[in-house]
């Protein structure tokens, strides 16, 4: 993580890049309007990042290890079984079954809900035509009539 601040007379500009590359090259953009100081930090990530990818390498399919398996249901079945496992281990820590299904019942929700809003979002990318079937036409048919 890069972070270039450029610092003028009336404001100060600050941003985070991923890529050296893009940093150098936004450096040199703001350098171009004369400012009073240039920074270039590298290694520098806020904690919000840092929280950020933590979650994502653990939660997010597309992130972790899971992602070299192509098949997108299968991916969510094993999402589902290591969060079923943890709600396991969690419960025998407390010590209750009661804990186990309130956290069972609470990650199959959680999961659940992130694998609807993922399909929805790629099926949105992917073939936007399958939600037209959605449009509110007062309930009437094409020609005018109830279907």
């Amino acid at each position: 993580m890069f972070r270039v601040t450029a610092i003028f007379k009336t404001h100060k500009i600050s941003k985070l890049f991923d890529n050296v590359f893009d940093a150098i090259e936004f450096k040199e953009d703001a350098e171009a309007y004369y400012p009073i100081k240039v920074t270039f930090e590298k290694g520098y990530a806020p904690m919000r990042t840092f929280i950020v990818n933590s979650w994502n390498s653990i939660m997010d399919m597309n992130h972790n290890p899971l992602k070299n398996i192509p098949d997108l249901q299968v991916r969510h079945l094993i999402m589902q079984v290591l969060a079923w496992m943890w709600c396991i281990v969690f419960a025998m820590l407390v010590g209750s079954w009661t804990v186990f299904g309130i956290s069972a019942i609470a990650h199959v929700m959680l999961l659940g809900a992130v694998a609807i809003t993922v399909g929805t979002f790629e099926t949105a990318k992917r073939k936007p035509t399958a939600f037209t079937a959605f449009q509110s036409r007062n309930g009437r048919g094409a020609g005018g009539e109830h279907e």
